[in-house]
């Protein structure tokens, strides 16, 4: 089976080897067989949110949002890796698939970032009113949680002539805000 972000829920219920414990080396045992990274939308986000259950894996939210799937090559383990870089020397951070959760390919978080000037523009055509009171956008801080199928925004920055928020939606409306954003 082809990995997708579609159908990932589907590899890992056929997947053989389920919960095994697994003391291989990340670089040298261990081959890349799925990138969730999806670059067509522009700059991801650090922001981290999960459903109210806590049932699901966002791989939309960080950290998934920057990882890669591997499998090790000697006994089949999976595990998300992604390069961590906040503020220290860069480490290589490990997450087991949990077999037991239901992961998600939408939504995806994306930092948009524009001119002053263009922000009317950016309400109108993709309808986030929110931003005509960013007073009441909440924060970009602690773990976020939402509705799969509701769009948001987090996070309102102002630095001089750019304004910068996150937000988190499916994939083809962040590459239309992308694109948006590129015309700018």
């Amino acid at each position: 089976m082809i990995i997708t972000l579609e159908n990932i829920n589907a590899f890992f219920q056929e997947y053989p080897v389920k919960n095994i414990k697994c003391d291989h080396k990340i670089l040298t045992d261990y081959e890349k067989i799925f990138e969730v990274f999806d670059g067509s939308f522009g700059y991801l986000s650090y922001l981290e949110f999960k459903s109210n259950d806590n049932s699901t894996i966002f791989l939309g939210s960080y950290p998934f949002n920057g990882t890669d799937l591997w499998k090790c090559k000697k006994c089949g383990k999976l595990k998300f890796f992604y390069t961590e870089t906040g503020g220290h020397f860069p480490k290589m951070i490990a997450i087991d698939v949990d077999f037991d959760k239901n992961y998600k390919s939408d939504p995806f978080v994306k930092l948009v970032s524009i001119n002053k000037d263009k922000l009317s523009d950016f309400i109108e055509k993709f309808n986030f009113n929110e931003l005509k009171n960013p007073k009441n956008i909440q924060k970009f801080d602690g773990v976020k949680i939402i509705d799969k199928d509701i769009k948001y925004i987090f996070g309102y920055h102002e630095y001089g002539n750019t304004v910068t928020f996150n937000i988190v939606a499916d994939r083809n409306t962040l590459r239309k805000l992308f694109k948006f954003e590129k015309s700018n």
